[in-house]
């Protein structure tokens, strides 16, 4: 097979690089082509980064995507469609099928571009969260707006197939595209991550020894349990439940981890969540870091008693997969799509939403050490999310959609 992913705006520095970078190599050593492509921000090409196909954007596209993006909610559709359009007219018939990550704008683009320049491979979308799940109150969701839902749904309805990161995802599918075919396959992790849960236990306690000393002298945490809150602040998270959740989990130091971005009618995530906390009396146990570098998230993760997940409403969250995958239990909300993967005992407990009361006593089971994590049952959740296992799926999952639209030729002819 040769496969295509279309991802505008990836770069080797970007978030989710290294975890593309080992999917891609999962899906080649199953002696399949997977070629990355994305688009220019700008004129002309960046440097070249290996493994990356770039495709430059036209000045005139771009220069139009201005007056769209009020009703679009981004500016990027229109010259990455365009982009693509180009490149399919050119270079189409050495591509089978084309692998979209995010529904909206990046499905919407590439539907487009399928259309405009009459490629007639298969298209098929993988939805992430924010381009399909929608919390008004929270600001959440590009389907709050017209234009935006109006798009997802026809770029899920013309899918070959719509791959579903997890059960709860596939129930928001099929309301929204009950016709198209979908299956379940979780994101894969790193392979770092996955290579992480095969170390012995005498290499895993230290590390995680190493780990915790470190925190403890950046952040003056020693002597007290460590609760970690790891990605970016938006309400959607539920962090707001986890501060609310600190009076009931004595003495232990909460470290919230990530960007804070700004959300009305709350403004600044970090001023709002730290506010919250000085009203509770618990500031001084609430400690905000800010952004750290992705290579640091496993060493982060280990050094952590356990991390919390508590948010009201989320596609999968991988950080769970990372925090076992280092020996660290989690607290997970059950509105969070990974929850589904956990199993009853062993990895990590799960929660109702919005509980404060419920999130706090799962936080103290762990910490007081009433509750243990088995790494016997954690090595095996780990292992359903590496690169090679995940791989194996989607690439049957793609042999299927191929050999449907053969059958289908096959009948039309």
């Amino acid at each position: 097979m040769r496969i295509t992913m279309f991802m505008p705006g990836l770069t080797p520095s970007g978030l989710g690089w290294v975890v593309h970078r080992d999917f891609a190599a999962a899906v080649e050593d199953l002696g399949h082509s997977f070629e990355m492509l994305t688009t220019t921000s700008g004129p002309g090409l960046p440097h070249a980064a290996e493994g990356i196909r770039v495709l430059p954007t036209s000045t005139a596209w771009q220069k139009l995507a201005g007056p769209a993006a009020p009703l679009l909610r981004t500016r990027q559709i229109l010259p990455a469609a365009a982009a693509l359009a180009k490149h399919l007219r050119q270079a189409g018939s050495s591509i089978d099928l084309l692998h979209i990550e995010v529904a909206y704008p990046h499905g919407a683009a590439a539907t487009l571009a399928a259309w405009a320049s009459r490629w007639r491979g298969p298209v098929v979308v993988t939805p992430m969260g924010e381009d399909t799940l929608v919390l008004d109150d929270d600001h959440y969701g590009f389907r709050r707006h017209p234009v935006p839902n109006a798009l997802v749904k026809w770029t899920l309805r013309r899918a070959a197939c719509v791959r579903c990161i997890s059960p709860m995802l596939e129930r928001w599918i099929a309301e929204l595209a009950p016709a198209t075919p979908r299956r379940v396959v979780p994101l894969n992790v790193s392979a770092d991550t996955a290579k992480a849960v095969e170390d012995t236990s005498a290499h895993r306690a230290e590390r995680r020894l190493q780990a915790r000393r470190a925190l403890d002298a950046e952040f003056g945490t020693a002597g007290r349990p460590l609760i970690l809150s790891f990605g970016r602040l938006h309400p959607f998270k539920g962090i707001e439940t986890l501060v609310r959740a600190m009076p009931g989990v004595v003495d232990a130091t909460l470290l919230i981890v990530g960007p804070s971005l700004v959300v009305p009618p709350r403004g600044d995530s970090a001023t709002h969540l730290l506010a919250v906390a000085e009203g509770l009396g618990v500031k001084d146990r609430v400690r905000w870091v800010g952004s750290v570098p992705p290579e640091r998230a496993l060493e982060i993760l280990a050094g952590a008693d356990v991390v919390a997940v508590p948010s009201r409403l989320e596609s999968l969250n991988k950080v769970c997969v990372e925090a076992a995958s280092v020996g660290t239990p989690f607290v997970v909300t059950r509105t969070t799509g990974i929850s589904a993967w956990v199993p009853d005992q062993g990895v990590g407990i799960v929660v109702p939403p919005e509980d404060p009361g419920a999130l706090a006593e799962a936080l103290a089971r762990v910490v007081t050490r009433q509750w243990q994590p088995d790494a016997h049952r954690g090595a095996a959740f780990v292992r359903q999310f590496s690169p090679r296992v995940v791989a194996a799926q989607v690439v049957g999952l793609y042999e299927s959609v191929l050999a449907e639209r053969l059958r289908k030729n096959a009948g039309a002819s």
